[in-house]
């Protein structure tokens, strides 16, 4: 069985959140996490996920551990990019096409893709609070949210391309790539000739 010890190092590791999973992999009966919740020494975050009391939430970190399917898309990954100031009300996490979990909706705006789409351009990046998470790379984000569907407001899109083209991560080869893949190849297009 562990211990406190234990506890706290694992929660350092982790940067202050620890899902059920991690701490049973560590020993931690669900008695001992009981009692670490009624004394305080750890908090409820989510379903299954824990923090350290003094921890700073990390919205887009929990949702993950919690949806690990989702990954990181569109506005969401604009704000992690820094290609965007405005924080989405959810997060929004693009999952397999078929996936069901009656909570998505209450916790984030879910968008789901065919197989090979769902896969493609993963990438990770770390939250503002340290941790890492899923996200689609900046290119394929780039490409994905001028489809019509995802419905990313006008506003951010030009901020986010004339970020993202003035910007060293730029890669004009690879947002073609994506563009084509999601059929916004003149839009892209249109914005690298206009902005570049």
């Amino acid at each position: 069985m562990a211990n406190f010890a234990t506890l706290k190092k694992l929660l350092e590791k982790n940067n202050y959140v620890v899902s059920r999973k991690q701490l049973s992999e560590q020993n931690f009966s669900g008695q001992q996490i009981k009692k670490y919740l009624e004394n305080n020494m750890l908090i409820l975050l989510d379903k299954g996920v824990y923090g350290s009391p003094d921890h700073i939430e990390d919205t887009f970190y929990v949702t993950q551990l919690r949806l690990k399917k989702g990954i990181i898309s569109l506005s969401s990954a604009l704000y992690l990019y820094g290609l965007s100031d405005r924080l989405p009300d959810k997060v929004e996490l693009t999952f397999p096409r078929g996936y069901k979990n009656s909570k998505l909706k209450k916790q984030v705006t879910a968008h789901q893709q065919n197989a090979d789409l769902y896969k493609m351009g993963i990438d990770t990046t770390k939250t503002p609070q340290g941790n890492q998470v899923n996200i689609y790379s900046l290119d394929r984000t780039m490409a994905e949210i001028l489809r019509p569907q995802n419905r990313v407001d006008p506003e951010i899109i030009n901020k986010a391309f004339k970020l993202y083209l003035k910007g060293p991560k730029k890669n004009i080869a690879k947002l073609m790539y994506f563009a084509k893949f999601f059929k916004t190849t003149k839009k892209v297009k249109n914005y690298v000739e206009v902005l570049l």
